[in-house]
């Protein structure tokens, strides 16, 4: 996987970067992204965060005030999942046709598109975190399957490439845009 800067006439376009994927890559990030997506599903319909990683996710807004966060978690909590849920399916579907196709591509990324991605890719993250054991910043986790800790450096590797081609482009910061 590569990211990079996007031509002019792209940028002029409204494409702000673009992701060259391989097909085995594609694969995993629509495994997760789908994943994501019924783990976010079955929040939706569960009062109770019995998942660690749900908790993470979808955190108290007032966790000293255990009527205030009620009250928020009715008001919000779906409309937060809706948003979490898109994010990850702005993922999977910008990928589906190289998982289909088997062919390696360039998917470009808009700015809004680039910013789904990096939250959905964030969401993700977070869940392995939790899986993996990484409470803060620093620790090393000591929980999961082997290769784990790969996959999630390699999602921290994508979500900065990202953020490093938005802050390029950004129109006002002498970027291409």
């Amino acid at each position: 996987m590569k990211i990079t800067v996007p031509t002019a006439d792209a940028v002029a376009a409204g494409v702000v970067g673009i992701v060259h994927v391989e097909p085995q890559e594609a694969r995993v990030l629509v495994s997760l992204a789908d994943q994501l997506q019924a783990l976010l599903a079955e929040a939706i319909e569960s009062p109770i965060d019995d998942d660690a990683a749900v908790r993470r996710l979808l955190p108290d807004a007032y966790r000293h005030d255990p009527e205030l966060a009620d009250e928020w978690r009715r008001l919000s909590r779906r409309g937060l999942v809706d948003r979490k849920i898109g994010f990850a399916r702005t993922l999977s579907t910008a990928l589906a046709p190289v998982v289909s196709d088997g062919i390696a591509r360039a998917v470009p990324l808009t700015m809004d598109t680039a910013i789904d991605w990096v939250r959905g890719i964030g969401d993700m993250r977070l869940v392995i975190a939790d899986r993996m054991g990484i409470i803060v910043d620093g620790d090393t986790g000591t929980l999961g399957e082997p290769g784990l800790r790969d996959v999630y450096d390699w999602l921290a590797w994508m979500q900065d490439g990202i953020v490093q081609v938005l802050e390029v482009t950004e129109p006002g910061d002498g970027g291409a845009a």
